[in-house]
């Protein structure tokens, strides 16, 4: 038995099968507009939109910043501010290197003239020094060890006195201790440590 090629005749279609074959090729169409026309300009629109109020934000925080002078002057308020603040680190940054610039024996002399000035003996003075790095500066440091006689309230002076000392100097140690032959003054032993450039 031999098959018959079957062949597509539109003309012998019938009208169900039209209306079905009509139906099938316009949701086809449909379906292919919508998947890769509409949603793809939906998309590029909401981009577009997206951009837009971005845009108009800023536009908005722009013409605000125009419109109100008081933030303007505000800011300028500020950086005023900031400039008087890094003024003053920069004089800080200055004062620090005026204390470190400092000769050996001249802070000697003048830590000899305090403790004088303050009725403190000095019995021996030592000291040592060493290069140490801070930061990117290479400093050097001074220890000091003083042997001194004076009264209390004298002894309380000195130290007190070198707060105001134009050197950039560290107490280590203070020792203090009672001798009943030189009453009613005491027998101390300071350690400092004094950085210089």
């Amino acid at each position: 038995m031999a098959l018959e090629k079957s062949s597509l005749d539109l003309k012998k279609l019938s009208l169900r099968e039209i209306v079905i074959i009509g139906v099938t090729l316009s949701f086809a169409v449909g379906y292919g507009y919508y998947k890769f026309e509409y949603t793809t300009q939906n998309k590029k629109l909401e981009n577009l939109t997206k951009q837009i109020t971005q845009t108009q934000a800023s536009v908005g925080a722009f013409k605000k910043i125009l419109i109100d002078p008081t933030i303007v002057k505000k800011t300028e308020a500020e950086i005023e501010k900031v400039k008087l603040e890094v003024a003053e680190l920069y004089q800080a940054i200055e004062q620090g290197k005026i204390r470190l610039q400092g000769q050996d024996t001249e802070f000697l002399n003048e830590i000899q003239e305090i403790a004088e000035a303050n009725e403190v003996f000095l019995k021996s003075l030592r000291s040592s020094e060493r290069f140490v790095k801070r930061g990117i500066m290479r400093l050097k440091e001074v220890s000091l060890i003083m042997e001194m006689e004076g009264e209390y309230t004298a002894l309380k002076n000195f130290v007190d006195s070198l707060g105001t000392f134009p050197a950039v100097l560290h107490i280590e140690s203070l020792e203090a201790k009672r001798n009943e032959k030189i009453l009613p003054k005491i027998e101390s032993r300071l350690h400092l440590k004094v950085l210089v450039l």
